[in-house]
């Protein structure tokens, strides 16, 4: 927004040379373009998660004193003054591309190579310019009247059009993108629900080779009795922040609903090393079950795992596999468990 006000801003201080004389028009064109670019420039790196919120808010301020500076100093040598600004904008463009390109997701990358193209033209349009003013007899480069000044100032156009409409394209991907994500997460412990499991699922099981693990806490109905539904919606997000921290690549946390939670592990079908991932599970989960300041809980989670194909090539043929596990675990008939309430 800012970006945008600034560029009418030096436009409209180019149309108003006449009356407020060039000494005062161009500097403020030029300084307040460049500004302009820089605001976008910022405002990318923050789209893109390059930089956070204010990290480097001093960045447009030197830019446009740098330009104002070298404007104010070489204004009456045009060549000089033009090469100048067109250099320090190409900078800041081909930073924009960058970052633009800069790992952008399968999803984004067309929408972005489409800005990034349009702002390549920009530079090349200034890189024109620049030759214009250095290959002209000293002297003799004029701003506006060389046809290097109109190429820029068609290419402009073209530039902030796809500008404007690639980032409208780009809101409308981060807000379905933010809507898709939010419809794939417990509003409680804030990771995977089934509605995603259903889908990793999907997309696994069709080359034969998942693991699932079912984990149920133990005595939810006793802790919200005794303890209150607030403290067993605390159990329940240490649970779920338990298991997001000891996630590994290629495992996804989930909670199924209840006390019920679920891990699914992608591409593994070996049942050896589910039975060791339960293992770790266990030993990592129970006996710590807090909430609030430290406070224990006289909880603990049952967990039973199953594996595909081993176990079958259907996600519902592995819940039911693992669940099974996990109630043998519940009463004690997993070697090593104990008897749970």
């Amino acid at each position: 927004m800012l970006a945008a006000f600034g560029g009418t801003l030096s436009f409209l201080a180019w149309v108003a040379m006449p009356w407020l004389g060039r000494e005062i028009a161009i500097p403020l064109n030029m300084t307040i373009s460049t500004g302009s670019l820089m605001l976008i420039l910022d405002g990318v790196l923050r789209f893109r998660g390059l930089i956070p919120a204010g990290r480097l808010r001093w960045m447009t301020p030197a830019a446009m004193l740098i330009e104002a500076v070298q404007v104010i100093v070489n204004l009456n040598q045009d060549w000089l003054r033009i090469t100048l600004n067109d250099m320090l904008n190409s900078l800041i463009l081909v930073a924009m591309i960058a970052a633009l390109l800069h790992r952008a997701r399968r999803d984004e990358r067309t929408i972005h190579l489409m800005i990034a193209a349009g702002t390549a033209l920009m530079v090349c349009s200034y890189l024109l310019r620049i030759d214009a003013a250095l290959g002209a007899p000293r002297g003799t480069f004029r701003a506006p009247g060389d046809p290097a000044h109109a190429y820029v100032f068609f290419i402009s156009l073209l530039f902030i059009l796809s500008w404007t409409f690639g980032m409208l394209l780009m809101v409308n991907l981060k807000v379905h993108r933010a809507l898709a994500d939010l419809a794939d997460r417990d509003p409680l412990t804030g990771i995977g629900n089934r509605r995603l499991l259903d889908r990793l699922a999907t997309r696994s099981l069709a080359h034969d080779r998942a693991g699932l693990v079912l984990i149920d806490l133990d005595g939810f109905k006793h802790i919200n009795d005794s303890f209150g539904h607030d403290q067993g919606d605390r159990a329940l997000i240490w649970i779920a922040d338990t298991l997001r921290g000891l996630i590994r690549p290629g495992e996804t946390p989930i909670r199924l609903g209840g006390d019920e939670f679920a891990l699914f592990i992608d591409g593994t079908g070996d049942s050896s090393d589910l039975d060791g991932r339960v293992a770790e599970l266990d030993a990592d989960i129970n006996g710590r079950i807090t909430v609030g300041a430290g406070f224990p809980l006289p909880a603990r989670v049952s967990i039973g795992a199953a594996a595909a194909p081993a176990d079958g090539s259907t996600l519902d043929a592995l819940i039911m596999a693992a669940d099974r596990r996990m109630y043998a675990d519940k009463h004690g008939f997993r070697p090593g468990a104990e008897a749970r309430s």
